[in-house]
């Protein structure tokens, strides 16, 4: 079954092998992928699938020192050599974008600020050019800015099919900006965008259907880790409903479910 081919969207897979992404940060200071980038992904080409490394969709969401972007052209030809390195080899990749949300510190970002959706900060610290700093707290993102960030998702998204890639994967999981917001140890808001699980997972529902209304649905998955929580906060530790994070995106449109 594994060595079976798959119809995934409109790709045609020769197996089931799916290589997920893998933190690498090995973009050096200006976030371009590189020789040795390429040469990493285009070894795996013969897997049914390639998922790339967290890829920060705007500069305020780069989580690691070294992680690459998607958002100068610079970042898109670097991505472009990846991509024709990997299709040279008869393979497939989509582009994972991940915002890291809280999971940074201004060291990290080149002084811009740490945002979430709530002021709530991670029990821990970071690791920065300048040593280990304590996570800071973040700006809690007002209503007027979320249309912003889901700007950002869909430009990076653009950016990475220009880029060559076949399709793109927002991150939902593991603590990054989109699971903060369906995580309640992180979103603590009362607005529309807080409290039930259907408020909770607003803000992801709507950036993958902007993601998907400028791509197509075939070219947009959506990574999501329901049964973990959003990282060390001072708030008890509770798992996000994934039926309800489910049936809210099912009500809503559609998309593949990468957990």
């Amino acid at each position: 079954m594994l060595f079976s081919p798959l119809t995934l969207g409109e790709l045609e897979l020769p197996n089931r092998l799916v290589m997920a992404p893998l933190t690498r940060l090995r973009a050096g200071e200006k976030g371009v992928p590189g020789p040795l980038i390429a040469e990493h992904y285009r070894q795996r080409a013969s897997l049914g699938l390639i998922v790339s490394e967290g890829t920060y969709p705007a500069a305020a969401g780069q989580a690691y020192p070294g992680q690459p972007g998607i958002v100068t052209q610079e970042q898109v030809a670097g991505w472009k050599t990846v991509t024709d390195a990997v299709h040279a080899e008869g393979g497939r990749m989509f582009a994972q974008i991940m915002h890291g949300g809280r999971v940074s510190h201004s060291d990290i970002t080149g002084g811009l600020p740490i945002v979430g959706p709530s002021a709530v900060a991670i029990d821990g610290v970071v690791r920065t050019p300048a040593g280990k700093q304590p996570y800071p707290v973040p700006h809690p993102l007002t209503t007027d800015e979320l249309p912003m960030v889901i700007q950002e998702f869909v430009n990076a998204s653009l950016n990475a099919i220009e880029a060559g890639f076949d399709g793109v994967e927002p991150h939902a999981a593991n603590g990054y900006l989109l699971h903060e917001f369906l995580a309640p140890n992180s979103n603590v808001r009362t607005d529309s965008y807080g409290g039930s699980p259907e408020n909770r997972a607003r803000f992801v529902i709507e950036t993958i259907n902007a993601v998907v209304a400028a791509l197509g649905a075939n070219r947009v998955g959506l990574r999501i880790s329901p049964s973990t929580t959003s990282r060390a906060s001072p708030r008890p530790m509770q798992r996000t409903s994934a039926p309800h994070t489910r049936s809210s995106w099912t009500a809503s449109h559609r998309s593949t479910w990468h957990t």
